[in-house]
This record gives structure tokens, C-alpha cells and sequence, in this order.
């Protein structure tokens, strides 16, 4: 069938305000991210850790209520449940037995960051290991730099949308269930006025949450623009977390054997060999944004440190971002 028409057409669209271009990468991203049916358990397995630490809350606030009541003292059926699930120090479960209304907010404080340091870091490095590599990896094997700057579409727009890609899932699986399990446990709670005592834990998750997300959505681009096949990013990605994190662990575990110093969840010490782990680093930093435990007396080399890798990752993605342009 002829056309006959082959004069302007008016385009009948609506086009995307100038800042929110960086969107439509991000978007479609997501999208893309999500057809990865071994992400999609990440993000589901990611809300099962809440059930442990729920039930924790449920035994702790519900021994609180009797405890008040007068009803039990310290050794009460509850206080067996609470020393089986809480990974604390003795001297701390003595504390909270002896007054727990007084350990209440420390307790909620070490508990939450427990849940977002272990578990959610863990699953995080996961997910960002399959959504992180093909980012900017697939763009350069298949020329996708042509079509992108084709349009107006600045370099920081491209890699904000890309790191959006990160910060999505990142926030489902360690934000979105802190927040969630913050509000069960207030829930929980025999009255609303623990809120008064524990307002800021929000606050400690969002910031705990940006100490994690910034440096390793960096290094994760920063991985995926030097190759241009996605397994190699992948094999880095994992290879940077699990010898950084067993190298440490080995230094911690010849430092106490040597030293005859014991260990715990929270029993740290402050050395500079953490910064050959990632993974512990960020958790150091992350215990001085929660305020629990000991060992952070070198936080600001710590965060210089983080600083300074995430510099040097953005500068490398930028500067592999507008390879196409200078050609």
C-alpha cells in the first residue's frame, strides 16, 4: 500500500523534564535486572532474616511487659528464649535481665545493626554481584555508547541512571526490611512510648545504609566498565569480598590465638588490616553510625579510606564512560 503522506508529522509524545532523564536509564535497568530469576530470590530470601530478629523483639518486649508487671524476675521462662537467640555479650544480657527497660534502647540499637551488618550485607554483596557486572559492561561489547550520547544525555545523568540500578535493589533488600523491622518491634511493644527512646534508629539505618550503598555501587560500576564480558566483572566482584573478608578473618583469628584475646559478633580490634577487607571496613563504619560495641577509635582514617575508593571508582567510570566520545 502506497503512502502518499510523506510530509512532517507532529510528534505526539510527551518528552522527560530535563532532570529526570538519568530515569528512564534507571527504569529500564530495574526491569532488565529483575528477568535474573536468581535475583529475584535474593530479594525474597532478603525478608526472611526479619522472622529470627522478630521473634527476638516478640520474647524481649513480652519479657519487659511481665518484667514491669512484677510478674518474673530474672529468671523467668522468657530469659532462657532471650539468651538462645540474642548474640550478645554476657555482660550486656546481665544488663538487660537485671533492668531491661533501662538496656531497651541499647538492646534495639545492636540488634538492628546486627540485622542490617550480617545477614543484609551478605545478601546485598549477592545482588549487587548479579545486577552490578552487565551495567556498563553490555553497553560497551555492544557499541550501546553510540545510542545513548546520541541523544542529550550528560555523562553523570548515564551513571546516576545506572547506579540507580543498584540502589533499588540495595534498598529493598537491607533499607526496606530494617525500617519494616524497626516498626514491628514498636509494634511489639507494650506501649508507644518506647518510640521516645529509640527515635533515632531510623535515622542510624538510612545512615548505615548510605556508608554501604555509595562505596560499593562505585566499585561494582567501576568493575563493570573495565571489561567488556559480564563473567569477569562477576569473578572480581565476588573475588574482592570473599578473599578481603577470609584474609581478615584469618589476621583476626592468628591475632587472638598470639594475643589471647577473644572474639564475638562485636568484639573488635582497631587495625589497619581491616582495610584489606571491604566488607569488614564498611561494617566498621557502620558500627560507629549505630553506636554499639567497641573498636572505632580509627573511624576517621576508616572513612578517609572509603573516600578515597569511591573517588578513584567514580573517576574510572567516568573517565570509561567518555571513551566513546573522545574516539
Amino acid at each position: 500500500m502506497p503512502i502518499h503522506d510523506l510530509g512532517y508529522r507532529a510528534w505526539k509524545g510527551r518528552p522527560t523534564p530535563a532532570l529526570l532523564r538519568w530515569c528512564v536509564i534507571a527504569e529500564n535497568g530495574i526491569a532488565l535486572a529483575w528477568q535474573n530469576r536468581w535475583l529475584r530470590r535474593v530479594a525474597l530470601v532478603a525478608w526472611l532474616p526479619m522472622l529470627y530478629f522478630g521473634i527476638t523483639f516478640f520474647a524481649y518486649e513480652a519479657y519487659v511487659e511481665q518484667w514491669v508487671g512484677g510478674q518474673l524476675g530474672a529468671r523467668g521462662p522468657w530469659t532462657e528464649i532471650l539468651r538462645n537467640f540474642l548474640p550478645l555479650p554476657r555482660d550486656l544480657l546481665d544488663r538487660i535481665f537485671g533492668d531491661p527497660l533501662e538496656a531497651r534502647s541499647r538492646l534495639w540499637t545492636m540488634l538492628l545493626f546486627l540485622f542490617f551488618r550480617f545477614p543484609q550485607a551478605g545478601l546485598l554483596a549477592v545482588a549487587v554481584g548479579l545486577i552490578a557486572p552487565p551495567l556498563i559492561a553490555r553497553d560497551i561489547r555492544s557499541r550501546a555508547f553510540i545510542l545513548y550520547f546520541s541523544r542529550p544525555i550528560t555523562r553523570i545523568e548515564y551513571v546516576l541512571g545506572k547506579a540507580s540500578v543498584i540502589w533499588a535493589y540495595s534498598i529493598w533488600i537491607t533499607t526496606l526490611p530494617a525500617l519494616a523491622l524497626y516498626v514491628l518491634a514498636v509494634l511489639l511493644s507494650p506501649s508507644l512510648s518506647v518510640v521516645l527512646d529509640t527515635w533515632d534508629l531510623p535515622l542510624r539505618v538510612i545512615g548505615a545504609t548510605a556508608v554501604l550503598l555509595v562505596p560499593t555501587t562505585c566499585v561494582a560500576l567501576m568493575l563493570s566498565s573495565l571489561v567488556t564480558e559480564t563473567r569477569y566483572a562477576t569473578f572480581c566482584w565476588f573475588t574482592l569480598w570473599i578473599l578481603g573478608g577470609v584474609a581478615f578473618l584469618l589476621y583476626q583469628r592468628l591475632h587472638g590465638v598470639f594475643h589471647g584475646r577473644g572474639g564475638g559478633l562485636l568484639a573488635e580490634t582497631d587495625t589497619y588490616w581491616v582495610l584489606i577487607s571491604l566488607f569488614d571496613t564498611l561494617g566498621r563504619v557502620q558500627k560507629w553510625v549505630f553506636s554499639v560495641g567497641e573498636g572505632t577509635g580509627m573511624i576517621l582514617p576508616l572513612f578517609v579510606y572509603l573516600v578515597l575508593v569511591t573517588a578513584g571508582s567514580l573517576a574510572v567510570v567516568m573517565w570509561k564512560v567518555s571513551s566513546p566520545m573522545r574516539a
